[in-house]
């Protein structure tokens, strides 16, 4: 099982990588996701719930941007 500070160190790479982009839509979704974080701080008292969802909605984001350029972070993903 990865402990906590493999998952802290995954999440805030994410955050780093998705807001190092100059792509208009990734920094919208980043803005939302930044809106939903004090909800998943209050919802999810267990830390490792919380990066995991963190993660989940990040890697998210990351594929909306792949989707655009025709790639997928996991292989053929998406109506296509």
């Amino acid at each position: 099982m990865v402990g906590l500070r493999e998952l802290r160190a995954a999440v805030e790479r994410l955050e780093q990588r998705l807001e190092a982009l100059e792509d208009a839509e990734a920094q919208r979704l980043l803005a939302l996701y930044r809106g939903i974080l004090p909800c998943l701080a209050r919802d999810l008292q267990d830390e490792r719930d919380r990066l995991l969802s963190q993660g989940g909605a990040l890697m998210l984001i990351q594929e909306v941007v792949l989707d655009k350029e025709g790639r997928s972070w996991c292989g053929s993903v998406g109506p296509g």
